[in-house]
């Protein structure tokens, strides 16, 4: 049966469903329980199938959400399909003949395509024909260089999210549109920083850069690109005065993705009758997914606990 709750019903179900997430002292005893169950044996396949099965279980009350409501569906199943988006690269990469690990992210009834594909010997025109009659067609368009149609599968995945907000009001809509283009911004200062330190890019080359990204979401993303660059450049004096040491991009990620969770987590409770709850939820959950499987990769390479810890987001 589909939509069959209204909006206070499902605002209800997410709030109970925030309740359980893990809190931050509750990944240490998880860590403690999956090393001790974790065939270390079983190689990279076995790593692959741990991590497959945490995403099921994490994902399915998502799936059944998008059979809930008719308003929040698009929502439900444009975040599904972020994750689907590493099938998609998964295909592409194989095609090309490129080293990955071949996992794959089950996302139900939602599912464009089919887990077999990565089974099957393809060309990267076989892959084309694949996607013609989906909502990837347009990838391939004037384009057959591997690295920028993985890009593009990425941009893909974002637009689809930010379209999701068509059918809400306008206020709803602004609220969603806010949430992701600052997450668009958060990523995106993130890579300037690596593009200034690693691979030495020039600040004319970044400002180009930065500028046919942002073109992408159309003005509405300069306030929120600003923002997060102006909390950076704080940041970063602030660190100076100590060491006087660039700072390494990894802590760089680490500042503004922790900036980015607390800020998601003060929204979640903002207006219980809003779309504040529903897309903070999302947020909260796609975190708590790249924790876990970060635990499942700490073990699998055999790092010490406090090591996988430090690299968990989580305050609730």
């Amino acid at each position: 049966m589909k939509y069959y709750a209204d909006d206070v019903n499902l605002h209800a179900r997410i709030h109970a469903m925030r309740s359980r997430l893990i809190p931050l002292d509750g990944y240490a005893s998880l860590l403690r329980d999956q090393e001790a169950s974790y065939d270390k044996g079983s190689g990279p396949r076995g790593m692959i199938e741990a991590k497959e099965a945490l995403f099921e279980e994490q994902i399915r009350a998502i799936i059944h959400l998008a059979e809930a409501t008719w308003r929040y569906a698009p929502l439900f199943i444009a975040f599904l399909r972020l994750y689907e988006a590493g099938n998609v690269k998964a295909i592409l990469a194989k095609a090309f003949g490129r080293q990955g690990l071949e996992q794959w992210y089950d996302i139900g009834p939602y599912a464009t395509l089919d887990r077999d594909l990565l089974d099957r010997d393809l060309s990267p025109d076989d892959v084309r024909e694949a996607f013609a009659d989906t909502y990837l067609a347009d990838i391939f368009e004037g384009e057959t260089i591997y690295e920028s149609l993985e890009t593009r599968v990425d941009i893909r995945a974002v637009r689809n999210l930010y379209a999701a907000s068509a059918p809400f009001p306008p206020e709803a809509r602004k609220v969603f549109r806010d949430f992701i283009l600052r997450r668009i911004a958060v990523l995106m200062v993130i890579r300037q920083w690596r593009l200034k330190v690693n691979y030495h890019w020039s600040d004319e080359r970044i400002g180009s850069y930065r500028d046919e990204l942002s073109s992408l979401f159309g003005e509405a993303a300069w306030p929120q690109l600003k923002m997060v660059e102006g909390l950076l450049s704080g940041r970063l004096e602030e660190m100076g005065k100590g060491s006087g040491q660039t700072p390494d991009p990894a802590d760089v990620e680490s500042y503004l993705e922790h900036y980015y969770y607390r800020w998601v987590l003060s929204m979640f409770h903002k207006d219980f009758h809003s779309i504040h709850c529903v897309v903070a939820y999302l947020w909260l959950l796609a975190c708590q997914i790249r924790n876990l499987f970060r635990i499942t990769e700490g073990i699998r390479f055999g790092l010490p606990h406090e090591a996988i810890l430090e690299t968990m987001i989580s305050d609730v």
